[in-house]
């Protein structure tokens, strides 16, 4: 087995941005709705369409097969089908268009790779294994969903900061104070 990818973890901002998915079933309509709920303006393109996709608003649908100028204009591409030689072409017509490729469930056609994600209000954690182990990710999220406090502890936070912006804190004491809070807030909890 080869080793693993470095991979450098990003957070896109979508809102308003072209992302095509091309797959029209369950995965490909979790997907879209994903991209929809980031803002992202999602056309889909697949040859059978499940009716939760052809439903969800904000989508836009073209029951058809890929074309590889489908991907002309997208900030990003998401290959969700379960046919290996559709993800490859879409992948190929990515790579020669200089665009971003999430093909799931198949690390080889794959310029990026989605996580395992947990959010908190505005607190995100997204989870990686470079494709190699997508089980792993998902248990690793589930572990910090129990682990994480609640978004109460998020306000607490945004008004620590907003104190040590005008008492000039320095950003080296700053954490301490933090650690202080949070142990105290899950002490209360308890």
């Amino acid at each position: 087995m080869s080793e693993p990818r470095v991979l450098m973890p990003l957070f896109l901002d979508l809102m308003g941005k072209d992302v095509l998915v091309v797959g029209g079933g369950a995965i490909a309509s979790r997907k879209a709705a994903d991209l929809v709920a980031a803002g992202a303006s999602v056309r889909v393109v697949a040859l059978e369409i499940a009716p939760e996709l052809a439903t969800t608003t904000g989508i836009a649908v073209e029951q058809r097969a890929f074309e590889d100028r489908d991907v002309e204009g997208a900030w990003l591409v998401m290959a969700a089908t379960d046919d290996p030689e559709a993800q490859h072409r879409v992948a190929t017509a990515c790579k020669r268009a200089r665009i971003f490729c999430v093909a799931v469930d198949d690390p080889p056609n794959a310029s990026a790779y989605g996580g395992a994600i947990v959010r908190r209000g505005p607190v995100t954690i997204a989870i990686s294994t470079s494709g190699q182990a997508p089980a792993l990710a998902r248990l690793l999220r589930e572990v910090l969903e129990q682990a994480l406090p609640d978004e109460g502890f998020v306000d607490a936070a945004r008004a620590l900061r907003e104190k040590w912006k005008t008492e000039k804190t320095p950003m080296t004491s700053r954490f301490g104070e933090l650690v202080a809070a949070f142990k105290e807030r899950a002490r209360r909890e308890v």
